[in-house]
């Protein structure tokens, strides 16, 4: 007697679906190429508006940093300058995306005589990580972890020697204002 519920069920679930009703796999596909890639080519828009256009067709984060795989600094969760700098200016270090990290640094490098950093996406994601694991908020609080030897010698080797004391302690965000979007 297991056969009737079964071709119940099926007989039930064909019905629905032909006569056009929505569940919840509907919204999930309903981007196609055609809405992703006029996005994707666009080289006007900014990783991040890109990132923001993806997400309105539903896409999550996470498909979203797959679909930007190949765009440096927008295939790590995002951000722009501007939240870069407001988390390093505000103490949210542990809260900055990879992304943040490779834009800060190249802004900074940019600005800066003294920098020259190109962060590869590992890089950034380990910084994060050092940020996160030891509960780094402040350059302040990173200046303190750096001083100690043995913090240094622990740091992943994708991070550059000096990086995080060159861009998050001795570089003066100041010198971003007239960059900030």
């Amino acid at each position: 007697m297991i056969a009737k519920p079964i071709i119940i069920t099926s007989a039930l679930t064909a019905t629905l679906f032909l006569a056009g009703c929505s569940g919840p796999l509907h919204d999930a596909y309903t981007a196609t190429l055609l809405d992703v890639n006029p996005i994707l080519n666009d080289a006007s828009l900014t990783p991040q508006q890109k990132r923001e256009q993806l997400e309105d067709l539903g896409f999550s984060p996470t498909v979203i940093n797959g679909l930007l795989r190949s765009v440096r600094t927008g295939n790590q969760y995002g951000g722009d300058l501007r939240s870069a700098y407001n988390k390093v200016t505000g103490g949210q270090f542990p809260d900055l995306t990879p992304d943040e990290v490779q834009i800060y640094a190249d802004e900074a490098s940019s600005v800066s005589n003294d920098l020259s950093y190109t962060l590869s996406d590992e890089a950034a994601q380990d910084i994060v990580w050092v940020f996160r694991t030891n509960r780094l908020s402040t350059a302040a609080q990173l200046d303190a972890f750096l001083a100690d030897p043995d913090n240094v010698l622990a740091l992943p080797g994708d991070i550059p020697d000096g990086a995080l004391e060159d861009i998050f302690v001795t570089f003066d965000p100041a010198e971003l204002i007239d960059s900030l979007p």
